[in-house]
């Protein structure tokens, strides 16, 4: 699925004004931490699993999402380790197989407990193999955005919403849209979630106001500073808890 089809069904309503109306009002990020939460010694190894995206116009930020990830925790005293896909993808295919798979064969739904169960046992082996003390699964997702005026505001983020063909006037918009989030899942040497927090990022769409309809930009990941923003916010949770 791309990061156009995933807009579908989500509303807004746009208008061209002479003034700016009043900003969206504030959206708390839904994170979740563990009351088992305890931040690693400082020189750790922590171990980043292979990123996952929710639709894979987003691959190619993955990169700088990586990188931003690599350099805030390696500036906080950790030791920072990419786990390569190919051996991730073995690893998690003995783990699949050993739970009898993850998704159901009739439906074809996610078995939420075998799932568990499946990363629980990669990152046990994961953490033992390399002396990990955190294994971090980094994802970009789509997540709903509140619109007022000329602003989004999502995850900790508020971005202003980028538009064409104004012509000049200003554009101002309510509802709702997408905007993409870093999510990173923390997850303890014995396979128990940890932190589960978002940071929003950037705004995938622009508003064509001659169509009244919204676009995928082009120029998605051009500024990395966006990314990077959404991992500091993401992380957030992770340093307050020292």
């Amino acid at each position: 699925m791309s990061v156009l089809q995933r807009l579908l069904g989500v509303a807004f309503a746009l208008a061209l004004t002479a003034c700016a109306s009043s900003g969206p009002r504030r959206v708390v990020t839904d994170n979740y931490i563990s009351p088992n939460f305890q931040q690693p010694p400082a020189k750790s190894l922590i171990v980043l699993l292979p990123a996952d995206v929710e639709a894979e116009d987003m691959r190619p930020g993955v990169a700088s999402m990586l990188n931003a990830l690599n350099q805030k925790l390696s500036a906080a005293g950790y030791k920072v380790v990419a786990l390569d896909q190919a051996s991730h993808d073995v690893i998690w295919q003995q783990e699949v197989q050993d739970v009898g798979g993850v998704y159901d064969p009739n439906t074809g739904a996610v078995r939420e407990l075998a799932m568990t169960n499946a990363v629980g046992h990669l990152v046990q082996r994961v953490s033992s193999e390399t002396g990990a003390g955190m294994v971090i699964l980094p994802r970009f997702v789509l997540r709903r955005a509140e619109i007022a005026g000329m602003s989004a505001v999502w995850d900790g983020q508020q971005r202003r919403v980028p538009t064409f063909g104004t012509a000049g006037d200003t554009l101002t918009q309510s509802g709702s849209t997408l905007g993409l989030s870093v999510s990173l899942q923390m997850i303890a040497t014995s396979g128990e979630l940890l932190m589960n927090t978002y940071g929003g990022a950037l705004l995938p769409y622009r508003v064509n106001a001659r169509t009244a309809k919204n676009e995928v930009r082009a120029d998605l990941f051009a500024d990395e500073a966006e990314v990077a923003e959404g991992v500091a916010i993401a992380l957030a949770p992770f340093f307050r808890r020292r």
